[in-house]
């Protein structure tokens, strides 16, 4: 992501190249993650990619990466492999969930984005109950 961030990627928005390739390129750490059914790791590489893309205002990528996330979790869980739910990450997509939506919302003016964006603001109200100092600031940023 430091080389996108620096302008050595053709397209920076992508976590790919050198630094971390996508699922397109010949060394395609996603791919090998899907082959080896290595499921948690396609969340954190899905969460990194949501990142970057929020960061280089590609939100309809972020908004795509952010669903695999939860499409993801939702198969760990479907075949006992755990989850993520209750963990740090969880609550991280739920808050990116809701500003790629928010983000979405303004830009396209349709409102399922407006309505969508408003869910999980409430549910990062829910998180800025229980754990203030960790998402208080991001209840705000919504």
């Amino acid at each position: 992501a430091i080389l996108n961030l620096m302008g050595h990627a053709e397209w920076p928005n992508l976590l790919d190249g050198d630094a971390i390739p996508d699922e397109s390129s010949d060394r395609h750490n996603m791919t090998n993650a899907k082959l080896a059914n290595a499921d948690r790791l396609l969340v954190f590489l899905y969460y990194f990619q949501v990142l970057v893309a929020y960061i280089f205002d590609d939100i309809e990528l972020a908004i795509k990466m952010v669903e695999k996330c939860i499409e993801m979790d939702e198969r760990i869980s479907f075949f006992k492999r755990g989850s993520i739910q209750g963990f740090v990450l969880d609550s991280e997509i739920t808050f990116l969930y809701g500003l790629t939506s928010l983000a979405q919302a303004r830009k396209v003016k349709e409102d399922i984005w407006k309505r969508r964006g408003h869910e999980f603001v409430k549910k990062v109200k829910n998180l800025a109950k229980d754990y203030p100092s960790s998402y208080q600031h991001k209840l705000l940023l919504l």
